[in-house]
């Protein structure tokens, strides 16, 4: 594998230099911009089917100083509808360390977040609901907006390549990416180091066993299309999504699916279910158990809420 030094040299260039290193096992988690597919080609692998679809979400984020009294403050999102027949818009606040709060919003193709304080602060306001804009005109903000766009699902079907190469193990986001909304990214990458080190622990700790690499780049599979059938399935319902259109299938998931999240409003089963396959930790199948199903037949067993489930405390941080 060839390997770059880009230690700086002080006068502007890049000052790196090419270093060739041995391996025996090489686990490439490089992310986003892996060159996978091109060291497979130098090995003669080639003809990798890949796939992309993108919403143009843009991400704008800015931290800011908590109010007074938001110690307890729980994460607080407004999300977009993909099913209105127009771009996305969202907005998250996510309480973190030190008494702040990253503020992050979010628009596809056509209903991008802007990338000044007057803006960001307008854009939040003008949600389906102005919950956020409404906490964060009571916070300090302490940095500029910062904007993200690399937020396109990315999908490497390695597992498919004959004569997969022994020694070499490719994870998280340079295997597949997932528009960042939906969260997944992280607990995919996780899944598929654990069932490495199973693997490993398996072959007696020799990475040098036959098919050990094969068998963790099947055996990733299942994680990697949950996720990618979650965010897919979601984005490309949004109009000016690039790559993907619904089909005759994604319309039946989607309306079981949509059905299932009515009904996770106010039954547990229904909740719990829905809870467990997002948070990948049971497969798609757990949707379409049979209390499952009674859940969504019943639909949600309490009446919708008027508005946010907000404490009296919380309540006290909203400007008017």
């Amino acid at each position: 594998m060839r390997f770059h030094d880009g230690g700086g040299s002080g006068d502007g260039g890049d000052g790196g230099t090419d270093r060739e290193l041995s391996a025996d096992f090489v686990v490439d988690a490089s992310g986003r911009g892996s060159r996978v597919t091109h060291w497979l080609a130098a090995l003669g692998v080639t003809g990798v089917r890949e796939r992309t679809v993108d919403t143009g979400l843009v991400n704008a984020t800015r931290l800011y100083r908590a109010p007074e009294g938001a110690g307890r403050f729980p994460v607080t999102m407004v999300q977009a509808d993909p099913y209105a027949g127009r771009p996305g818009r969202s907005g998250m606040i996510l309480p973190v360390e030190d008494g702040r709060w990253m503020v992050s919003l979010a628009g596809t193709r056509g209903a991008e977040p802007p990338d000044d304080a007057d803006g960001f602060l307008r854009y939040a306001m003008e949600l389906a609901d102005p919950l956020v804009g409404r906490f964060i005109a009571r916070a300090e903000p302490l940095t500029d907006v910062r904007i993200s766009r690399s937020t396109h699902n990315h999908r490497r079907y390695l597992e498919k390549v004959r004569d997969w190469p022994e020694g070499l193990v490719v994870l998280g986001d340079a295997l597949a990416t997932y528009n960042p909304a939906y969260g997944q990214g992280m607990s995919v990458a996780a899944l598929g180091a654990r069932l490495l080190a199973e693997e490993v622990r398996r072959a007696g700790g020799g990475l040098g066993s036959a098919g050990l690499a094969a068998r963790v780049q099947r055996g990733v599979v299942p994680w990697v299309d949950a996720a990618w059938l979650a965010a897919v399935g979601q984005d490309v319902w949004y109009p000016q999504t690039r790559g993907a259109r619904p089909t005759p299938v994604d319309r039946l998931v989607t309306g079981y699916s949509r059905r299932l999240t009515k009904a996770s409003t106010g039954a547990y089963g229904a909740a719990a279910a829905l809870w467990e396959v997002t948070s990948l930790l049971a497969p798609p199948a757990r949707l379409f158990a049979p209390g499952t199903l009674l859940s969504v037949a019943l639909g949600p067993l309490l009446p919708p809420l008027a508005g946010a489930p907000l404490t009296a405390a919380e309540r006290s941080l909203l400007a008017p």
